[in-house]
């Protein structure tokens, strides 16, 4: 392990897990990715040998699968097995966890699965409350008076698939997701950051795009939240449309703001309502969501179309620029997740990230997904994260 930066975040590296810590006066927010040891084994043992190695990451910050607030699993295809039940199996887990298993496979040859988590330690004893319901997965921090809300796994509610439109089945996903919030105390108005999965994409991001537009609308939303949407589907669940949240009761102490849109111009634009990112502030730490975010210029145009080194250049100019606008910088970075197109284009991204000022050894995940657009070759979305003076 490095020893702490300026910023007072950390990063640790063990082959086959990594992780970055940023480190506040009563919490601890750990952020760790996993893979397989092996590309050569079945596909269960490779999804055994991922689990064990983000147990191990967890493990070496003290922390165990109770502080987690949120978790992703990118799979090669539908495990022919529970993935729940094997996870649980080895985290050791009794109740629910806030995490999203999706059809979108890893970019790397042979890998079956990879795996992001979230995790945080709070002075109040773990810090995370689970829930007690299994739909949709959650998890709750208390800190500086504000309440962190994860809902995972939100879907159009069972039976309405058949026959309904797209547009339809988005927003009764909306709606589903808004009464979960009321359910908790919290209303869309204190959302963050939005995570939605389209099958078919292409084809059908007009009409998720109708179906938030009408939704955010009816609840008057003033500020977006951050978004990413992408190619998804849930691993064993037949339905076209789902999303994840993460939304914050805030406190006289944590604000949250959306960030200036850059040369990139605001998503609202062209007729697509969410924030090019969310900026959080609160006692010792800001922390910056940035939405998925490709090669677009200000009028929303797709830049060097057919063109994935100047896509993937475009794409982390247009990143810089955001993160210029919150005050910080690639090396504050403490997860990211790319979606490419092709495979074959992980080595130029590999490189595009490094010249950005990514660390290789960053926790994050390289999938292949389809994104909004056809002529759209990669997108990337990512955290970061800094620690302030107090007051």
């Amino acid at each position: 392990m490095s020893g702490s930066t300026e910023d007072d975040s950390r990063e640790n590296s063990q082959g086959d897990w990594q992780s970055r810590c940023l480190d506040g006066e009563r919490t601890q927010d750990v952020f760790v990715a996993a893979a397989p040891s092996s590309r050569h084994d079945d596909d269960r043992r490779q999804f055994e040998s991922m689990a064990t190695r983000a147990l191990e990451g967890l493990g070496a910050h003290g922390l165990s699968p109770s502080n987690i607030v949120c978790g992703w699993i990118h799979l090669a295809r539908t495990p022919a097995w529970d993935w729940r039940q094997v996870l649980a199996g080895i985290f050791g887990a009794t109740e629910p966890l806030p995490i999203t298993a999706l059809l979108q496979p890893p970019a790397l040859p042979l890998r079956y699965c990879t795996m992001q988590l979230h995790a945080i330690r709070s002075a109040r004893q773990s810090g995370v409350w689970h829930g007690n319901v299994a739909e949709p997965a959650a998890a709750t921090v208390l800190r500086d008076g504000a309440r962190h809300l994860r809902l995972m796994v939100i879907t159009p509610r069972p039976g309405l698939a058949q026959g309904a439109s797209l547009a339809d089945l988005a927003y009764d996903m909306l709606a589903q997701a808004g009464h979960a919030l009321q359910a908790r105390g919290v209303s869309f108005t204190d959302v963050v950051r939005t995570w939605i999965y389209v099958q078919d994409i292409e084809r059908n991001y007009g009409s998720l795009n109708q179906a938030r537009n009408r939704y955010y609308g009816e609840q008057k939303l003033v500020r977006l939240p951050a978004s990413t949407c992408v190619e998804g589907t849930l691993a064993g669940a037949a339905v076209p449309v789902a999303m994840d949240l993460y939304a914050i009761a805030t406190s006289d102490d944590v604000r949250v703001q959306a960030v200036p849109p850059g040369a990139m111009g605001e998503a609202s634009g062209y007729g697509s309502a969410f924030a090019r990112g969310s900026l959080i502030t609160e006692p010792g730490r800001r922390t910056l969501y940035v939405s998925g975010t490709a090669s677009i210029d200000a009028q929303g145009r797709v830049v060097a179309a057919g063109d994935i080194e100047g896509q993937l250049a475009r794409m982390f100019a247009n990143v810089r620029e955001l993160m210029d606008g919150a005050g910080l910088e690639f090396r504050h970075t403490l997860t990211a997740t790319a979606y490419l197109k092709q495979a074959s284009y992980r080595q130029a991204y590999a490189r595009a990230a490094a010249a950005a000022g990514l660390s290789a050894d960053l926790p994050a995940s390289v999938v292949v997904a389809d994104i909004c657009r056809p002529d759209w070759l990669c997108e990337v979305e990512l955290c970061a994260a800094q620690a302030i003076p107090a007051g």
